[in-house]
């Protein structure tokens, strides 16, 4: 395979204790195996990405655009974007190659844009577009009508800048590349890709776990859209008449965090959930969703839910919201529940734990299913789109 220079825009890692978002953990993931086919691969991003690197053994590279603040917050954010539009290291100065946003976020597009302008017949420029927000604005729930506004806008600039410049479009799924042919953007560019799970890893950390020690597992980022409250007020729910259910809660950090913390101690939950933060360390996380009867994503905006994979791949069925981004990529291995419906979901989490025995055929099958979805074919399936570039 022809051997390209590329490098990986990903300016949203910031902070003293970075969340990563999907496309972050999907480029680490891809370019683990793009190494093997010895890719050079390069990143630009802020110092905070070199632990990350490290944590998930990706030894490449780094151009640092300096971090401005060591907390991951939503001013941070928007002043990370003013900051990617003045300044660039000058290790990039005569860069060639394939530059590769990981995001469809203005921190992430004008980097790369800049590049791109400075040099278009040695630069090839791909973008990763993750989901198009809803028009109007306020059709988004679960969070506010400013942060709703500020977030659309932030998308169409990207995806519009993105489309008139970039040389390559990658949909992380086929329903986000029929939002964008229905916002009439360029289909002659686009390629739709994937996201998948490391199986075989997975697979050998948590085939030794024996003991169910969570009734329930919560994996995403902790925000009213990823329906953290919805979770809350369910496992209120269910306490009602299961008084020894035990859950644990994987991601966050900071404001979020503690706002979430307050609400589960508000409603006197505090004895039924462990709040495990961010997880690094991959034998740990696996072996936690191992440990765990079921998954639970009430989730308000998805586009493929990684962390349904999984959990999938560790052997736990999964409860969701019927997002149609979502059923169209897991079908019927999941249950699905009408989006906003908590009496509905905490009655079929209580109907699947006191049937937890009988779930074995499902688990047999997602497992099935699962296998399909491995990093190496993804990241192989997408080094070819960028090598024809």
């Amino acid at each position: 395979m022809k051997k390209n220079r590329i490098l990986i825009v990903a300016n949203g890692i910031i902070g003293k204790d970075p969340g990563l978002s999907g496309g972050d953990v999907r480029f680490l993931e891809l370019v683990q195996y793009w190494l093997k086919q010895g890719q050079q691969v390069e990143l630009l991003s802020s110092e905070s990405a070199k632990d990350i690197c490290h944590r998930f053994g990706v030894d490449i590279p780094i151009h640092i655009i300096p971090n401005i603040s060591h907390k991951s917050e939503r001013t941070t954010y928007i002043l990370r974007t003013l900051q990617t539009c003045f300044v660039q290291p000058k290790s990039l100065s005569n860069f060639e190659g394939i530059v590769y946003s990981v995001n469809d976020s203005i921190f992430d597009i004008l980097p790369a844009l800049r590049l791109k302008l400075s040099n278009p017949k040695k630069i090839k420029w791909a973008v990763v577009i993750h989901w198009l927000p809803p028009f109007p604005p306020w059709k988004r729930k679960k969070t506010t009508l400013f942060n709703s506004i500020l977030f659309f806008i932030n998308e169409r600039i990207s995806v519009w800048l993105a489309n008139f410049f970039a040389d390559v479009l990658l949909p992380v799924s086929e329903s986000t590349a029929d939002q964008m042919r229905r916002s009439h953007l360029n289909m002659k560019k686009v390629h739709p890709v994937k996201c998948g799970v490391n199986f075989s890893l997975i697979r050998n950390l948590t085939k030794t776990v024996k003991q169910k020690k969570y009734d329930l597992v919560f994996m995403k980022r902790v925000q009213p859209v990823k329906g953290i409250f919805d979770f809350i007020e369910i496992l209120e729910k269910i306490v009602a008449s299961k008084k020894d259910l035990k859950v644990t809660i994987i991601g966050g950090d900071g404001h979020d965090a503690e706002v979430v913390k307050q609400e589960i101690a508000n409603r006197n939950l505090n004895k039924h959930v462990e709040f495990a933060g961010y997880i690094f360390d991959q034998k740990i996380k696996f072996e936690k969703l191992a440990q765990s009867k079921l998954f639970i994503l009430p989730s308000y905006e998805e586009n493929w839910a990684i962390a349904v994979g999984e959990a999938m791949a560790a052997g736990i069925p999964v409860i969701a919201y019927d997002l149609p981004e979502l059923t169209q990529i897991w079908k019927n291995h999941v249950t699905w529940v009408p989006l906003g419906n908590t009496d509905l979901f905490a009655k079929t989490i209580i109907n699947h734990l006191k049937n937890n025995s009988k779930l074995e055929p499902e688990i047999l099958s997602n497992l099935r299913f699962i296998r399909n979805f491995d990093w190496k074919k993804i990241a192989l399936d997408e080094l070819q789109i960028l090598s024809r570039l």
